[in-house]
């Protein structure tokens, strides 16, 4: 969870962002959408995970 209080960077003041959702709406999210649960929402069915090729940093 994010920290009501704002932060500072080099004396500067970093206001913080309104909250978009509830904890619970935080909850439900992680129990229902894919990224989390590796299945579809909508018929269950799982979904296969790509290997990512590596990242090449030149």
């Amino acid at each position: 969870m994010m920290s009501e209080r704002p932060g500072r960077y080099d004396g500067a003041v970093i206001p913080v962002s309104p909250m978009r959702l509830t904890p619970e709406e935080q909850l439900a999210l992680l129990d229902w959408h894919p990224i989390f649960t590796g299945r579809c929402p909508e018929c269950e069915i799982p979904i296969k995970a790509r290997s990512q090729r590596p990242v090449r940093w030149t």
